[in-house]
């Protein structure tokens, strides 16, 4: 498994090679790993069972990379059976993975014909993905701290970081770092009266919503990579078809063709807001029983088969 190469230990933290993220080694950290593994390893049976079962003739190369097998991507291409080719030549659809808030847009190898995914979803940074959602949906999310008045959140631009704070505004000038993003804090529990946040994971394929993942967190932790509760839901019970829409055309606009949104609906205005985009998703989520693991999984490797066959 020369993808543990990946990950680096030092000070009590584990630390991501590729993206520089670091997690706390503790005992959460610990619980998630081994809930990942048992869905890792009955995928793997699964597809090895099925090695001798017909596949699609459509093979999938990775550029610059392969997608390691904590990703969302590899669970569903084998789930298709779809063959993986290391020479992106003579690969039917080449894919563009690389774990990066910003980068360069890559040039599709000389000679490529057939199709790309997410080679022009470059920039996920939260500037760019409000600026974005504000051209789309009409109405904003960042703010100005220096003259909005209410609790804010604020984070760096990097994908992935969860090293969001709450902050009350208005802030002085010499309080505010204009290295960070600013907007305004959604309210996204479900009642008044409850001590947890709900998170709407929008896995999107082609720009269409096939399913949801109803994230349930702390309040006190809103912002940490730790959820209490995960459920598989329907789109049309959680969005309008206005609201599907919209995000299809966000999707669009962001030009990510594979991916996951995070979407958060405000309790006091009833507006939904995005505020991540990922091209490189990981997943199903941990916290989510392994059956809805596996029914997630086939709906989304439905979509994935759709999208590659158009």
């Amino acid at each position: 498994m020369s993808w543990l190469n990946d990950f680096e230990i030092s000070g009590g933290k584990v630390r991501v090679r590729e993206t520089g993220a670091e997690l706390v080694l503790n005992l959460v950290l610990v619980r998630e790993v081994l809930g990942w593994f048992p869905f890792f390893i009955l995928v793997k049976l699964r597809n090895l069972l099925a090695i001798f079962k017909s596949r699609p003739g459509l093979s999938i190369g990775y550029f610059p990379g392969p997608a390691r097998p904590w990703y969302l991507l590899p669970f569903l291409i084998g789930a298709a059976r779809y063959k993986r080719v290391k020479n992106p030549h003579n690969a039917d659809i080449l894919i563009y993975f690389e774990d990066r808030t910003l980068a360069q847009a890559p040039p599709v190898p000389d000679g490529f014909t057939g199709k790309t995914v997410n080679f022009q979803c470059t920039d996920i940074s939260k500037t760019h993905v409000a600026e974005v959602f504000a051209d789309v949906f009409g109405y904003k999310i960042a703010i100005n701290p220096a003259t909005y008045q209410g609790p804010m959140a604020v984070k760096s631009e990097k994908n992935g970081a969860h090293d969001g704070v709450t902050l009350l505004g208005p802030l002085p000038e010499s309080e505010i770092d204009r290295n960070l993003v600013y907007q305004r804090l959604i309210d996204n529990r479900p009642s008044e009266n409850v001590d947890y946040v709900m998170d709407l994971r929008c896995p999107t394929v082609g720009g269409e919503i096939g399913l949801i993942f109803i994230k349930h967190r702390p309040l006190d932790s809103r912002f940490a990579n730790f959820n209490s509760k995960v459920i598989l839901a329907q789109p049309e019970d959680w969005l309008s078809p206005e609201e599907r829409s919209k995000l299809a055309a966000f999707a669009k606009a962001m030009q990510l063709d594979f991916g996951g949104m995070d979407v958060l609906r405000d309790r006091t205005d009833g507006r939904i807001y995005v505020v991540d985009v990922n091209k490189t998703d990981m997943g199903p989520p941990i916290a989510l029983p392994l059956r809805d693991k596996f029914r997630a999984t086939k709906i989304l490797t439905g979509q994935l088969c759709e999208f590659f066959d158009d």
